[in-house]
């Protein structure tokens, strides 16, 4: 639903600092249509909402955690552009954590 290119370029810019990044370009046709599904679902239903936001937060959590050290932000990167950090991302952005 994502592309690991368009996932791996969108991280390296909002880590220098680019705001704006987050659009629904950044998905494929499947993934723009989850991601409203995601929005609208996360807007309306209470408990998925909580269920979203604690799996937002134990992935940033993990972020923290595995950013210290010498190869901090490589295996951060990683993280992001993973199939789990993608989930992490459409989530995030359903959610407005990066705006749009």
């Amino acid at each position: 639903m994502i592309d690991h290119d368009a996932a791996t370029e969108l991280w390296d810019r909002y880590n220098r600092d680019e705001r704006n990044v987050f659009t629904k370009r950044l998905y494929t046709a499947q993934g723009q249509k989850t991601f409203d599904e995601i929005r609208r679902k996360y807007r309306a239903d209470r408990e998925f909402k909580q269920t979203v936001d604690r799996h937002i937060s134990e992935f940033e959590r993990m972020l923290e955690e595995v950013s210290r050290g010498d190869r901090g932000q490589v295996v951060a990167r990683t993280y992001l552009t993973s199939e789990t950090g993608k989930v992490y991302t459409m989530l995030a952005h359903a959610a407005g954590r990066f705006g749009e």
